[in-house]
């Protein structure tokens, strides 16, 4: 009887100390990974991160407010100069950066980046051979220009963008994007309305290098609608972006006559349906219609 008392003892001391072992070794994991992520040079990182951006898109970025995210990421704001005459320099709000895991231990390890803009959010997929992944909803386009710009375009814009090897100077890839709202803003310099409503723009297209094939624009609920397509050879500015585009408009109840004037003076002569063809080319600051 004494034997059996003593046995039953010993069993609940060790079963006691396998319960306090294990509590430890939970107490010692957790305690660990904590301390990792709170004392992780969040700084450092951010700065190699934003440098290795810096060199894939060729733009000047400054990263600030970095902390690390549980349990493994990034946190961060970034400003963008955009080194353009036509785009405003931009924040980034409330970035997050975390490891794509399917690809953290291949040869070409991924990250996923979402964050604001615009007052719009975007969520990308980026690899280290430069495929893109892009997803964006709501980016107000107006915020995004310079106030002295003689046009600009407003609206709300939602697509995504696909690319493969994507450096500061290369990459092709395709893309999909709808600006709902769209108005083009300083028309009235050509004689038309401060505010031209274009409505509902949607746009599908291709690009590879410089060369962007718009394969299907087409524009609805505005002062007109529109449908066509071409190719621009994008240039460091507006200047230098050739266009050469095929676009079909079709006046309705709402075009201003000042439009239906300057469409008469291009000399083109309406088809059957009341319909103009008019070809696009020149400069995006300063095209030619004919």
């Amino acid at each position: 009887m004494r034997r059996s008392i003593t046995r039953i003892i010993s069993f609940q001391r060790f079963a006691g100390q396998r319960r306090l072992l294990l509590l430890c070794l939970i107490l010692f994991f957790f305690s660990a990974v904590l301390s990792f992520w709170w004392f992780f040079p969040a700084d450092i990182i951010q700065r190699r991160l934003v440098q290795e951006i810096s060199q894939k898109t060729g733009l000047q970025m400054q990263g600030y407010n970095a902390s690390m995210l549980f349990p493994l990421g990034l946190e961060f704001g970034l400003f963008v100069s955009s080194g353009s005459t036509e785009l405003a320099d931009v924040h980034l709000e409330n970035l997050q950066v975390t490891p794509l895991w399917r690809d953290l231990f291949s040869d070409d390890p991924a990250a996923h980046i979402e964050g604001e803009i615009g007052k719009g959010i975007f969520s990308l997929n980026a690899s280290q051979s430069g495929e893109l992944d892009l997803v964006f909803s709501a980016i107000e386009l107006l915020p995004l220009q310079k106030r002295d710009n003689d046009y600009r375009v407003a609206g709300f814009m939602t697509g995504q963008f696909n690319a493969e090897q994507v450096t500061a100077n290369e990459g092709r890839g395709d893309f999909s994007f709808q600006i709902e709202q769209t108005v083009l803003l300083g028309l009235e310099r050509i004689g038309l309305p401060g505010r031209f409503e274009v409505g509902m723009l949607q746009v599908d297209g291709k690009f590879n290098q410089r060369r962007v094939s718009l394969e299907r624009i087409i524009s609805t609920d505005g002062f007109l609608e529109l449908s066509g397509g071409g190719t621009l050879l994008v240039g460091a500015t507006a200047d230098q972006t050739r266009l050469n585009l095929n676009v079909r408009i079709r006046p309705n109840r709402t075009t201003p006559d000042s439009l239906r004037d300057l469409i008469q003076l291009t000399g083109v002569r309406p088809t059957a349906d009341g319909s103009y063809l008019l070809r696009i080319g020149g400069t995006l600051n300063k095209p030619v219609v004919r």
